[in-house]
């Protein structure tokens, strides 16, 4: 009976260790922008937007699954990043970071949980996943640009050059 305990606190121990090296080594990757499947890659070509290929990566998610910062910032923009005018491209509750150095931003959301000027950490809830916008399934455009923010929600960004790969090398915690 003593050495099942022995063994059984061993293995809590074990376990306690390996969710601790988890957490710990997640925690220098950028945390993952929702809880989804990344369906649509950046860079395929595609007829629809302006700059001939996909600009960021799509999370397929439900509607209210949460948007998370991917990491610390602040919050530039809140509100449409329609590219040819009301009713089409990102939706009403678009979300542009500065995060020094690159900005990110999140669209087709149903929601926006922060405002311009807010500090945010990495893995804090910014909003929620929707279909606003030119979107035909809920889902999270998102995007990592180089470029400046130009202010305008017409052409957020100058030029296509500044779209650059997300990349996969996400932290989940």
């Amino acid at each position: 009976m003593l050495r099942r305990r022995h063994v059984a606190a061993a293995l809590l121990a074990l376990a306690a260790a390996y969710v601790a090296v988890r957490l710990a080594s997640g925690r220098d990757r950028p945390h993952v922008p929702t809880y989804g499947v990344m369906g649509s890659p950046f860079g395929a070509p595609v007829a629809y937007q302006t700059c001939g290929f996909h600009t960021g990566q799509d999370w397929f998610a439900p509607t209210g699954m949460p948007i998370f910062a991917i990491a610390p910032g602040t919050v530039v923009y809140v509100g449409p990043l329609w590219m040819d005018g009301p009713g089409v491209g990102r939706g009403p509750h678009a979300i542009v970071i500065d995060h020094g150095g690159y900005h990110t931003s999140y669209s087709h959301n149903s929601v926006a949980d922060v405002r311009p000027g807010d500090a945010v950490q990495r893995g804090q809830r910014i909003g929620a996943v929707g279909d606003e916008g030119y979107s035909g399934l809920p889902h999270l455009h998102f995007e990592k640009v180089v470029a400046p923010w130009t202010g305008d929600w017409r052409q957020p960004f100058a030029g296509c050059q500044g779209y650059t790969d997300p990349g996969d090398d996400w932290g989940w915690f």
